[in-house]
């Protein structure tokens, strides 16, 4: 018997996603590290084996997911939630370098200065994402720019640690490299 094309992309999800990204650094590594034991209950072994045996139909209904599971929660769960459009998990990337007491790092990083030193990225631009980070304590920045902030703040990091600033260990001797042409 063939399975259905929801039912194999669920299992993918499962056997992929599940366990080494959202339960393990999503889930229990946050809780744990924070002292708080997390309880799945959707994940119960009896919930799952119930659930794989539900046709694609009641899980699926046109766009809307988990159809079966709203319609038995519409008598418990305020309707707003139960219609609102998915929202995906997103750390507050952004926030944390804009807010009420950025880290002193991150605005020299940013600046113009810093950022045509290092040649990496184009000085204007980074300015106008950095504008746009204070303009809303940054949280209105989409994931791209989540992630553009990151990766720029990281390159600038990493090229003063290891270009502009980087010594050897006293115990290290570097090593003189002739070149002959």
């Amino acid at each position: 018997m063939a399975w259905h094309p929801l039912a194999r992309a669920q299992y993918t999800e499962i056997r992929i996603f599940l366990t080494n990204y959202l339960l393990s650094s999503q889930g229990d590594r946050m809780a744990m590290a924070n002292a708080v034991e997390g309880r799945y209950p959707f994940l119960d072994y009896r919930v799952i084996e119930y659930a794989a045996r539900i046709p694609p139909r009641f899980k699926l209904n046109g766009l809307t997911e988990k159809f079966i599971l709203k319609k038995l929660a519409r008598d418990y769960v305020p309707k707003e939630l139960i219609d609102r459009p998915k929202q995906p998990y997103r750390a507050p990337i952004s926030g944390c370098f804009f807010n009420d007491k950025p880290p002193e790092y991150v605005a020299e990083m940013l600046s113009e200065t810093a950022v045509k030193k290092a040649g990496y990225f184009d000085a204007a631009k980074v300015e106008r994402l950095a504008a746009k980070c204070k303009t809303n304590a940054g949280q209105l920045l989409s994931e791209r720019e989540n992630m553009a902030l990151v990766g720029i703040l990281s390159t600038q990091l990493l090229h003063r640690q290891f270009i502009e600033e980087f010594s050897f260990h006293p115990s290290v001797q570097p090593v003189e490299v002739k070149v002959y042409e």
